[in-house]
């Protein structure tokens, strides 16, 4: 009796079984639409000119804060502590800033960078083409001063045996923020140039329609009519 009348199973004390819920298409429906409208907004909002100045954003801010970190330690018994692999490291002494081998050079060049870009990204796109001497400088700073700098173990390599100078994370992030506004400095001036070409073409089409849908009609708003010949 139960198999015969499917209404008849709750009184057999079989469960029912479930049915769709017509509820899940308007809601996906509705997902649709908003995931729709969220790319719709990034493709406006988000172009590759903000995403450029975003990155030399990064790396000028990463640039600056490297200057306030150690670049540079000597590791006393290198040689004992290797063959011992990851488990133990050798211990580190005379920590430096990178301030000590520079200067404030490098942080006066994060802070020019930062108003370069700027000037760049809201008034002249040409300005954006300083952040490759910039980094230019930041690279050569790097590479020319602070490595042979870093790499002298100084008083330590006399008093300890096996005294070893590395170089550390703020001298990496140094260098590579250096690198980082060498390359974006040119794509970022591109393409701030071509934003503002499309600008530019988009104000001198307006008038354009403007004025070919009000070249049909009479100052008074009727359309003038040519006479049959």
């Amino acid at each position: 009796m139960c198999a015969a009348d499917p209404s008849a199973e709750r009184c057999c004390g079989v469960p029912a079984s479930p049915r769709p819920s017509r509820t899940r298409r308007p809601l996906l429906g509705s997902v649709r639409r908003k995931a729709a409208r969220t790319l719709g907004l990034a493709e406006r909002h988000v172009t590759p000119a903000r995403g450029l100045a975003v990155v030399a954003l990064a790396a000028v801010i990463s640039l600056g804060a490297a200057q306030f970190g150690d670049y540079r330690a000597v590791e006393v018994g290198a040689p004992e502590y290797a063959s011992l692999g990851d488990s133990a490291q050798a211990p580190q002494i005379e920590p430096r800033s990178p301030r000590s081998a520079h200067g404030d050079w490098v942080l006066a060049i994060a802070a020019a960078s930062l108003l370069v870009l700027g000037a760049a990204v809201t008034r002249n796109w040409r300005l954006a083409r300083l952040l490759i001497f910039l980094g230019a400088a930041v690279v050569a700073i790097s590479l020319a001063v602070d490595a042979p700098e870093g790499l002298r173990e100084g008083t330590a390599g006399v008093a300890f045996q096996g005294a070893r100078a590395t170089l550390l994370g703020s001298f990496w992030v140094q260098l590579f923020s250096g690198v980082t506004l060498i390359v974006v400095g040119p794509l970022l001036a591109l393409q701030l140039r071509a934003q503002r070409d499309s600008r530019r073409t988009g104000r001198r089409r307006r008038p354009g329609r403007a004025g070919s849908g009000a070249l049909g009609a009479s100052p008074s708003g009727s359309r003038v009519e040519r006479a049959p010949t």
